[in-house]
């Protein structure tokens, strides 16, 4: 009777069982085909990096905090052990093996700002060669100019901005490499123009986010007053829609790299790394949310 009983709930869990595995190997291989196209083409594979560049940035952020701590407690305790065995005056030195738990946080700490500092550094190179992007852009530009006028000055600014970002970039991480090796470019002079080069490819680079954030709020003015004054289908109203999402996008973007672009301006910066990671985060994941819905198409 026993036996009876438990034979079909142990058959329906085991058909439900055989369900869910071919569910989870189905959503498998769609997620798996899904980041293949991802990670295809450059935009997709700089979002991707992006954004776990900066998610790293964040984690090691935090890893530090914590080492900090346990650190400053570990020598506290030791501290405080000592202070009765000590007469006034005395100076107590120390040298204590790690405990396990700092050797491990340690070790995190330091693979994680290296794979931060290599994908940083490849996504550097890979961008040496967007001037070409940037000319491509000049030459729709050129020959499909945008209707409005306002928006056709800030594109222009734009390519232009843009284009002196990106030759000053190379130029700067050329040097850092030591492939530009004339007297201009080592030594204290070197270094020097170095870091002039970095910090106005930065500048360059926030005169676009702010371009950006300017035509974001003329198009958003002059698509509410179009809204207003005419009349619209339902296919219309889709359409608008879809702008909405694309300016919503485009403006959180900007806003999260709008900090980063003014840090990297200034030569002693003036946000934490921990914001950093943190607005890097935000702006490379709005990137990769909508990389990541183009794959599903």
């Amino acid at each position: 009777m026993s036996s009876s009983e438990g034979g079909p709930p142990s058959a329906l869990r085991r058909q439900q069982l055989r369900a869910l595995l071919a569910s989870s190997l189905r959503s498998t291989d769609t997620n798996l085909l899904r980041l293949s196209k991802l990670l295809s083409y450059p935009a997709g594979v700089d979002s991707t990096l992006c954004t776990i560049n900066y998610t790293l940035t964040f984690v090691r952020t935090g890893l530090q905090k914590h080492l900090e701590s346990k650190l400053r407690a570990l020598a506290l305790g030791i501290a405080e052990k000592a202070s009765d065995a000590l007469l006034p005056g005395d100076t107590l030195i120390a040298s204590l093996p790690p405990t396990p738990a700092i050797v491990r946080l340690t070790r995190t700490t330091d693979a994680t700002k290296k794979l931060e500092e290599l994908i940083s550094d490849f996504r550097i190179f890979v961008r040496m060669w967007g001037l070409l992007d940037l000319y491509i852009w000049g030459r729709g530009t050129y020959l499909s100019p945008p209707e409005d006028s306002v928006v056709r000055a800030i594109t222009w600014t734009q390519v232009v901005v843009n284009v002196l970002y990106q030759f000053l970039e190379n130029g700067a991480y050329l040097a850092s490499k030591g492939i530009l090796n004339t007297d201009g470019w080592t030594g204290e002079a070197g270094a020097k123009r170095q870091t002039w080069w970095w910090l106005w490819s930065s500048r360059f680079w926030a005169a676009h986010v702010g371009l950006d954030l300017f035509r974001l709020g003329y198009v958003w003015h002059q698509e509410s007053k179009q809204a207003r004054d005419e009349g619209e289908e339902k296919e219309e109203k889709l359409e608008r829609r879809k702008k909405y999402q694309r300016w919503w996008r485009d403006l959180i973007s900007n806003a999260a790299y709008a900090p980063l672009t003014v840090h990297w301006s200034l030569e002693e910066g003036c946000v934490s790394d921990g914001w950093v990671g943190l607005c890097g985060m935000v702006a490379g994941g709005v990137g990769l949310r909508d990389k990541w819905r183009q794959t599903a198409a």
